[in-house]
């Protein structure tokens, strides 16, 4: 019975086609559908930063200004409008201007401080202090993620884990 599938190794492959690349990168229609949308959101700030990184890194960075210009297409309202009054050239110039005017203003120690110090009130049930505690716990871990270098990502998320679970 003859082999209906092609052998990969040798009957498909082309030398003059440059196959590494093909499966190293996604496209840039791809990429971009990693990137939600962004409203001028606080909250929803940090996981637009990170998944424009993410589709930064999974193209090919021929195609990064391409892909710059479609994530600028994600973002809308009042975030929009601030940015056509800038010439922001690319990812860095974007994150770094949507992180000074759209990121809570407030510390690491303020955050610490509030998920150290609330407390149940008799009036709340244990499932709203609970949930409390994990929104202080997801402001602080975003606060510790703010303006740290990439070696010390692991650290900060172990150890605001650890903290979330002692409170």
């Amino acid at each position: 019975m003859p082999n209906l599938y092609p052998d990969l190794g040798t009957e498909v492959e082309n030398p003059d086609s440059n196959t590494a690349n093909m499966t190293d990168y996604i496209s840039v229609g791809e990429a971009l559908k990693l990137v939600a949308p962004f409203k001028g959101d606080k909250r929803d700030l940090l996981a637009f930063i990170a998944n424009a990184d993410t589709a930064f890194e999974v193209i090919d960075p021929r195609n990064a200004s391409t892909l710059f210009k479609f994530v600028l297409t994600r973002i809308s309202g009042e975030p929009r409008t601030d940015i056509a009054h800038r010439n922001l050239e690319n990812l860095e110039e974007l994150k770094e201007f949507l992180k000074n005017t759209y990121t809570e203003k407030r510390t690491l120690d303020y955050h610490a401080n509030q998920l150290f110090s609330t407390k149940q009130s008799k009036a709340k049930g244990v499932s709203e202090w609970i949930q409390r505690i994990q929104n202080l716990g997801s402001k602080f871990r975003e606060a510790a993620l703010q303006d740290c270098e990439q070696d010390e990502r692991a650290g900060i998320l172990t150890l605001a884990d650890k903290l979330r679970n002692i409170c």
